[in-house]
């Protein structure tokens, strides 16, 4: 990805001040880039990594939009023929982009300039995300669906109200109920309490599960060592609230900041960092600080 110094809103551009350390990540320090702000946003976000275009929805003046940002031209656009999204999820192999509407799903192809109705229009989908395969979960009900050949299949084991869920490239499934993330292993037909805390949740484009805690704004990576998952701690942002986190082409953070409601992009300095903790009690249960070496 090209690193860029503007602030790209939807009314127009200004120079960008360079951020000091944003974001602690593997000792690596990070500077925030604003992609967009002076918008509504609501809904996932996706991405298309191989072209790094962001997808996401928002509204402007009353009107309902899904916008493609073009990270690596740092150019808006707005997908063809399409209006309120809430989930949105890319297959990287195709291209493709499935949003949701009020009802129904849809598919849009980026090659064609091409949105179409694809399937559950009778459904109001809260969530969407492709691995291998589309999966969904719907407004207010219970239950993960694959949805493959214009066909649901639940998933046995997920019959919980979910609020956001994501499947890793082993195929478990991490998905948040009651303030609380569950864990379904696959080829499992029961989820297990996985950690009793509130975790946003995504994969990066290797399919490797990320944590984030909005409360003391850690970041934490899945590992798996003689089998068992482990959650390791990579560092933490230094303030807001990474309310939706996606990962680029190149594996780095974008990111809706829930306190200030603006979209970020992180690229690494040269600088190196250190998360420091005050305080006692769970490892979760702490302030984060950053000491940065220059």
């Amino acid at each position: 990805m090209k690193i860029f110094y503007l602030i790209v809103t939807l009314l127009g551009c200004t120079t960008a001040r360079r951020a000091s350390c944003q974001a602690c990540l593997n000792s690596v320090c990070y500077r925030r880039e604003i992609i967009a702000e002076g918008i509504k946003f609501s809904g996932q976000l996706a991405i298309d990594r191989p072209s790094n275009i962001l997808y996401f929805h928002y509204q402007n003046r009353s009107q309902d939009y899904t916008g493609a940002f073009d990270l690596d031209n740092v150019r808006l656009e707005n997908v063809h023929n399409s209006g309120f999204s809430f989930g949105l999820a890319v297959d990287q192999a195709t291209k493709d982009l499935y949003m949701t509407g009020v009802l129904g799903l849809y598919r849009y192809n980026p090659v064609k300039n091409f949105t179409e109705l694809y399937g559950l229009k009778d459904k109001t989908i809260w969530h969407l995300h492709y691995e291998d395969k589309l999966y969904y979960s719907e407004f207010r009900k219970k239950g993960i669906y694959t949805f493959e050949d214009k066909k649901s299949k639940l998933i046995p084991g997920t019959e919980y109200q979910v609020d956001d869920f994501v499947v890793d490239k082993r195929g478990d499934i991490y998905f948040m109920h009651n303030f609380s993330i569950y864990l379904l292993p696959k080829g499992g037909k029961t989820a297990e309490l996985f950690e009793d805390e509130i975790y946003y949740l995504s994969t990066d484009k290797n399919g490797d599960a990320y944590f984030v805690q909005p409360f003391t704004r850690a970041v934490y990576k899945m590992n798996y060592i003689h089998n068992r998952r482990i959650l390791k701690e990579l560092g933490a942002f230094s303030r807001g609230s990474a309310f939706i986190v996606v990962f680029d082409g190149d594996n780095d953070i974008i990111y809706y900041d829930g306190t200030d409601k603006k979209l970020y992009y992180l690229s690494p300095t040269a600088n190196k960092c250190a998360v420091t903790t005050k305080g006692y009690g769970r490892k979760l249960k702490k302030i984060v600080t950053m000491n940065v070496d220059k």
